[in-house]
């Protein structure tokens, strides 16, 4: 395996780019699902080595609560996982969007709603990526981790892959801030792909 996969400033720019056009199909999907305008941050983007994951979520997300982690397994030419992590307050003030307040709510209403969303984000946004790239990809059903603390995240992804693309966002409702981030873990092959692509993009600009 090669650990110095990486992209440079013009790769990153442009896929940065893509994501945003990916973002804007997938919050279309989220608002009309909901019946509520619906807005996602512009995605800062990062790549980062799988072994540092852990620390990269201890320095980005409030450790002092619980968390729901949603992972779906991409198949394709971008193959490995997408991670949706979210914390109580911000999955709580999710589940108010779609007209749950929290004393009725049970957790397994609290986690189907975190999967549909999971859902809608891995598969709008890496669908609207993989067809921008000329591909496809495939979604496994996603399924859902509760961790007290993210100090208790077992990284189990390093066996698997050495790259994490980061994609950090907010995404926002008229009455709400949900802030969580969406983490796509990607094989190496996976991210030469698309590392090759994002060069093919360039050349034809």
């Amino acid at each position: 395996m090669n650990t110095q996969i990486t992209l440079n400033e013009d790769q990153q720019d442009c896929l940065q780019e893509l994501m945003n056009i990916a973002y804007g199909s997938a919050t279309a999907a989220i608002s009309s699902i909901l019946d509520a305008f619906a807005t996602l941050s512009v995605p800062e983007i990062s790549i980062i080595d799988t072994k540092n994951l852990k620390t990269h979520l201890l320095e980005n997300i409030e450790v002092e609560n619980s968390h729901y982690i949603s992972s779906q397994t991409l198949n394709g030419k971008i193959a490995g996982e997408c991670l949706f992590v979210i914390g109580e307050k911000s999955s709580q003030n999710l589940a108010r969007e779609f007209g749950f307040e929290n004393e009725e709510m049970s957790q397994n209403e609290l986690c189907d709603i975190i999967l549909e969303i999971t859902n809608i984000l891995s598969s709008a946004t890496i669908s609207k990526l993989a067809d921008e790239m000329g591909t496809n990809v495939s979604f496994s059903p996603p399924h859902i981790h509760i961790l007290n603390s993210i100090e208790n995240f077992d990284n189990q992804y390093l066996e698997k892959y050495q790259k994490v693309i980061v994609i950090k966002t907010q995404l926002n409702f008229e009455n709400q801030n949900i802030n969580a981030e969406l983490l796509i873990l990607t094989t190496d092959d996976s991210i030469v792909f698309v590392r090759d692509m994002l060069d093919k993009i360039l050349e034809d600009f």
